[in-house]
């Protein structure tokens, strides 16, 4: 019953994407790659939907544990194997999109002069988008899923000071999980530059441009990497929390592609977010949503008179809710930030005298504009495409070039960025209050 409609979504997946490449050979449709696109979401997002029904309404996870008893991370990962199964068969469906796209560009690629590389085998893609896309994600999860799942294990058999009251004995699991979770976010920086294909960028001008540019900011990092991607990819990210294990990595393609402006650009966009340290302030986001919509809505529903399980479920699914909802907001006016910051940073770097010494020129704003649209292109994504957490390419363009003749220490996404931190210590500050209130007794007194 629970494996039937997980293979359903991966059979229906194959037709509606055997008839897009049906499309796409017989009348060169290029509307039938859109199609696909959509297709394999509608299978994503059915898997995950099944597989959160099958945990926690069908019993998936404690049918498993009779099979192979509870044994750390071993029981979770077999409940998570179809869903991961069906992900990883759509990255196979787009395989052949991806190979007749890359076919009909290639003369394309061949008149600009751009480095051509062999596509890869089916399975081997495969390999390479679970190792390039999916590893950021998977990896911290499995060691914070790892790390809780001790943790239970271990909390009956500590043996706490006696000084510390009831409220605290209650509460010191669920803060010693979280200082946890923040050591595995701190320290997977190292595992992610050994899972992805990194290599330290070598000596020469390229480097000595980028530390440059990280010292003219004031900002510390481990060291700039390229991630070999084989061509497929075109992209920057910054990962790690402390400086000593903080990396920026640019892609091969991304070198390979882009003028030497257009690599500034996005390597100031990339130091942005640590000089902003929009990281940090993107997890006290979530987390303070998390926090203060969660433990708001239990509360209401306890004083509706709510089952504790009624109470647990809705109030995490109205949490979760309004956790990606603030992920989305917060995480597009951050990009906005580094975006202007990287133009602020081109425009100083062009050396204006006058008037022209404090505001974003049109070569500064230029240069980044151009990069986006250069990443959007060789990527073969339309500028108009929304994404949850970066909004679309051609929204940032317009950013971008309203920003010309801006102060660039009046810039107006700074201001708003500021207001966005205020809320978040805000709704953190209350979050935590509410969470305290809870483990301290004192929500049955707010409800009489």
């Amino acid at each position: 019953m629970i494996l039937a409609p997980f293979l359903a979504i991966a059979v229906a997946a194959w037709a509606g994407n055997h008839l897009c490449i049906r499309a796409i050979d017989r009348r060169g449709r290029v509307g039938a790659v859109r199609w696909s696109s959509r297709v394999i979401l509608l299978a994503r997002t059915a898997s995950l939907g099944w597989h959160m029904v099958s945990v926690f309404a069908l019993g998936l996870l404690g049918l498993v544990r009779t099979l192979t008893g509870d044994l750390v991370l071993v029981d979770e990962l077999i409940a998570s194997a179809p869903a991961f199964g069906v992900l990883l068969w759509t990255y196979r469906l787009a395989h052949p999109i991806e190979r007749r796209i890359r076919d009909a560009m290639m003369i394309r690629t061949l008149d600009e002069g751009r480095p051509v590389y062999a596509f890869p085998t089916p399975w081997r893609y495969v390999l390479g988008a679970a190792r390039n896309s999916l590893a950021i994600m998977f990896v911290p999860l499995v060691l914070i899923l790892g790390w809780s799942d001790l943790l239970d294990r271990a909390v009956p058999h500590i043996a706490w000071p006696g000084w510390l009251p009831e409220a605290g004995r209650s509460g010191a699991p669920a803060a010693i999980r979280l200082a946890g979770s923040i050591a595995i976010f701190a320290l997977v920086p190292p595992v992610m530059t050994r899972v992805w294909d990194t290599v330290p960028i070598p000596p020469g001008e390229l480097r000595t441009g980028l530390e440059t540019l990280a010292r003219a900011h004031r900002i510390r990092l481990r060291r700039f990497l390229i991630w070999r991607t084989g061509g497929s990819m075109l992209n920057g990210a910054v990962i790690g929390l402390v400086p000593w294990l903080r990396y920026i990595v640019l892609t091969d393609a991304l070198l390979e592609n882009l003028s030497e402006p257009e690599v500034d650009a996005v390597a100031a966009h990339e130091v942005a977010h640590v000089r902003k340290h929009h990281m940090l302030w993107l997890a006290a986001a979530v987390l303070g949503s998390a926090l203060l919509v969660g433990e708001g809505a239990a509360l209401g529903f306890m004083r509706a008179g709510w089952s504790d399980d009624a109470t647990a479920w809705s109030s995490a699914g109205v949490s979760l809710v309004a956790v990606v909802l603030v992920l989305g907001i917060v995480s597009r006016r951050f990009e906005w930030q580094a975006d202007a910051f990287a133009a602020r940073h081109l425009s100083e770097s062009a050396g204006g005298t006058g008037e022209d010494a404090n505001v974003i020129t049109v070569t500064g704003a230029h240069a980044m504009s151009a990069a986006l649209g250069r990443v959007a292109r060789l990527n073969g994504m339309p500028e108009t495409r929304f994404t949850w957490r970066h909004g679309s390419i051609a929204t940032r363009r317009r950013r971008l070039a309203r920003l010309v003749g801006t102060r660039a220490d009046r810039m107006p996404i700074d201001g708003r960025v500021l207001v966005v931190k205020f809320c978040t210590l805000l709704g953190l500050g209350a979050g935590l209050w509410l969470l305290i209130a809870g483990f301290a007794g004192v929500w049955p007194y707010l409800e009489g």
